[in-house]
């Protein structure tokens, strides 16, 4: 994809018809257009401009897309190319996922990673030792509930970390 040259019409100067100038692109972070302006510029694309863009960029346009959806889709791709896609294991486990709802539409994949209820995980933290109980769909800490271990990991950290690794559940950069 990296040298391909999309259009973002839309952005520039405005012409007769209103829709503007539309802007060639040779790389994700020129300076004449950078990431976040060509992002900018999707907002303000009617979707036959999203759809002409998408099929000049990357060839027919996925059926179903509602205009929100395909400005999503657009971003990401843009963010993909500036920034590099997504990991192998990502991709592996996403595809994982995606058989598993193929083959049961009510699966619904559990933050508890497969840990029982009741079940008392600890970390100690800068001298501290914290316990999380793992509870039907999300965790109890220090008397409250929470969806995700990440986010019991933030609130003891004070920064951003992966809750499983932070509390021992997997090794941060390890695949299965």
């Amino acid at each position: 994809m990296t040298g391909r040259i999309t259009e973002f019409p839309g952005h520039g100067d405005s012409n007769a018809d209103g829709h503007g100038t539309p802007v060639a692109i040779a790389s994700p972070n020129t300076p004449a257009c950078p990431l976040n302006a060509q992002i900018e510029a999707l907002g303000r694309m009617t979707l036959a401009q999203l759809r002409d863009t998408w099929s000049r960029s990357f060839g027919e346009v996925p059926p179903g897309q509602g205009r929100d959806l395909l400005r999503r889709r657009l971003a990401w791709q843009l963010q993909a190319r500036a920034h590099g896609n997504l990991s192998p294991d990502s991709k592996r486990r996403i595809r994982r996922l995606h058989q598993t709802f193929e083959a049961d539409p009510r699966f619904t994949p559990s933050p508890t990673f497969g840990l029982q209820p009741g079940t008392v995980i600890a970390r100690e933290w800068q001298g501290v030792l914290h316990r999380v109980q793992v509870l039907n769909g999300g965790f109890a800490y220090a008397g409250e509930q929470f969806a995700s271990l990440s986010e019991v990991a933030r609130r003891i950290t004070g920064t951003r970390w992966s809750g499983p690794a932070f509390f021992g559940l997997k090794v941060p950069g390890a695949t299965k």
